[in-house]
């Protein structure tokens, strides 16, 4: 079940007759102006329609049972899926061309949606709440697998020096394009509880969730027609990503974020702030309306001020350097941590709401750079399973921190909450940066440092500056002799 090496590219002209052969690489077929443009507004779209669907979903089953539990219930019925069956999601991404499977997972939500308008009950409200999430981990992961493929191919050049240019271009344009899919991530997730609100004030719930099925619908069609350049070729840096049994197969992104020390050591670090982050999503409520005494519109003002730091976050970051983007994460994880908490220190709505728009600049900044990183990193044979082990750590992660912070709201004041939540956001990025900051330093001395002689034999001639120092792969001992180990966690790669 290999996928199919052709481009998604829609044809643009006639097929001109064969001509003559040339020498050289065949042209590489260049992606339609409208590609990024239409892959925004789907972005935002599809975000718009999570945004909408979470909060008439918890309407609904409230309305119906007047209990909490139901509430925590369907957001678990959500996420679960998502972090399940991240492996077998990731596989399919893989295995088979993108487009009919994002296809295939959008539809499922608009039917999903359209389903609940005529259900009623907690458990059939479940079931489908279930079944949304299982098209989620797919449509998830699959929408950050292909930003690669959105940008166009590096182009194909003889010259070494302009092949490395090149693909260094084509790098820094991934890395452009997932800040502006960002944006429009966070602007559609901001929209879509605005539009809940107006549908559910309209029509009720009923109303809301036929509003995501339109919605849903839409992206099903954007995605039938969006261009996607040809996938890359396979690297070799997988680890027999396409070999071996079913469960070998379905482990290959979990074994290549621990073959690549850098990418899972930033994946791990997130996943962990993440969990701390989201017990300040649930005390954040607690702590507006009767810490600071602000109500309903304390609480929004928080959210809102979060939003549009993050908004502001997700451009910036993609104006990063490929080099930093393993040290923007890191940073923008600590000062994630950091805002929480000064949250936790205001004595008045505005300076809490200062904080946590610095909080969401850094997450913003956070988020285009770990994605970026692993879009980088990732080979194409296993982007698709790099990316759903990312995605299903995070929503994992996430509903780990609710389920913790609404023990603690029980028996603690909300504002230690945000003080847990804040300190332990900086304690997973001060370790984190301490381990890659060490790992680093070691690589970089154990490259600098001469071989010792064997006895009896003449000394090493260190390097010279014509000559540079051969690569680590090159001193390898388990080389033998032959080509060089291919290390995908290499110093010069962060």
């Amino acid at each position: 079940m290999s996928r199919p090496p052709t481009s998604d590219v829609p044809p643009t002209g006639p097929h001109s007759r064969p001509g003559p052969a040339t020498a050289g690489p065949p042209a590489t077929p260049s992606l339609p102006r409208y590609t990024l443009p239409l892959a925004f507004g789907l972005q935002a779209a599809i975000s718009a329609g999570d945004g909408l669907i979470l909060i008439a979903l918890a309407s609904r089953v409230y309305q119906g049972s007047h209990a909490s539990w139901a509430v925590a219930a369907v957001f678990l019925a959500v996420t679960i899926p998502i972090t399940a069956l991240a492996p077998l999601a990731g596989l399919l991404l893989d295995r088979l061309s993108p487009r009919p499977v994002l296809v295939a997972a959008a539809a499922g939500q608009a039917v999903v949606a359209l389903a609940l308008t005529q259900v009623a009950g907690i458990g059939p409200v479940l079931a489908l709440a279930t079944g949304f999430g299982i098209c989620a981990a797919v449509l998830q992961p699959g929408l950050g697998a292909i930003v690669p493929r959105l940008v166009g191919p590096a182009g194909d050049t003889g010259q070494p020096d302009q092949a490395g240019r090149a693909a260094e271009a084509h790098r820094a344009r991934v890395t452009r394009a997932n800040g502006y899919l960002q944006a429009a991530t966070w602007g559609g997730f901001t929209l879509g509880p605005l539009l809940a609100a107006a549908f559910i004030a309209a029509g009720g719930t009923g109303l809301a969730l036929a509003g995501v099925a339109a919605v849903y619908a839409l992206g099903t069609l954007g995605l039938c027609v969006l261009p996607l350049a040809p996938p890359d070729p396979p690297t070799g840096q997988a680890g027999g990503s396409g070999d071996g049994g079913f469960a070998s197969q379905l482990s290959a992104g979990l074994r290549f974020l621990r073959q690549d020390a850098d990418a899972g050591l930033l994946v791990l670090v997130v996943g962990v702030m993440v969990v701390f982050a989201n017990m300040a999503v649930v005390a954040e409520v607690a702590f507006a309306e009767s810490v600071l005494g602000a109500g309903p519109t304390g609480y929004s003002m928080l959210v809102a001020a979060w939003s549009v730091g993050m908004l502001a976050g997700t451009l910036a970051g993609g104006r990063l350097p490929e080099r930093r983007l393993a040290l923007a994460t890191l940073v923008g994880t600590l000062a994630t941590g950091a805002g929480v908490a000064l949250a936790g220190t205001a004595a008045v709505l505005w300076q809490a709401a200062a904080a946590y728009a610095f909080g969401g600049l850094a997450n913003g900044l956070e988020v285009v750079a770990t994605r970026s990183f692993l879009n980088h990193r990732a080979p194409p044979q296993v982007a698709g399973r790099v990316f759903a082990v990312y995605s299903g750590v995070l929503f994992g992660a996430a509903s780990l921190g609710m389920a913790a912070a609404g023990a603690l709201l029980g028996s603690l004041n909300p504002r230690l909450v945000l003080f847990l939540a804040g300190g332990g956001g900086l304690v997973a990025a001060g370790a984190g940066a301490l381990f890659y900051a060490r790992r680093h330093v070691r690589a970089a001395r154990s490259r600098q440092a001469p071989s010792a002689p064997a006895p009896g034999t003449s000394p090493v001639t260190a390097p010279t500056a014509s000559a540079p120092p051969p690569d680590r792969a090159q001193l390898s001992p388990a080389s033998g002799g032959g080509p060089p180990i291919v290390r995908p966690d290499r110093a010069d790669r962060g």
